[in-house]
């Protein structure tokens, strides 16, 4: 995977799930994805996931953002 791979799964699963998130960025370290993205009221949330295969890293991106809703 891809910087913009990632990017575009973390786009799709805000919108697909109407969370109330904007994508602020990605970046890639050490076998990870670290992403951040800001809150409605502009708290920015940094996650880091795992590198793997697309459906894993989507799954992974889904669960928590779900959990920081």
């Amino acid at each position: 995977m891809n910087t913009l791979q990632v990017t575009a799964i973390v786009k799709d699963v805000i919108v697909h799930y109407a969370l109330p998130f904007t994508f602020v960025s990605v970046t890639s370290s050490d076998r990870r994805w670290d992403i951040v993205v800001r809150t409605e009221s502009g708290k920015t949330i940094p996650l880091s996931v795992a590198d793997g295969r697309p459906h894993y890293v989507r799954e992974t991106i889904q669960e928590k953002l779900e959990a920081e809703r």
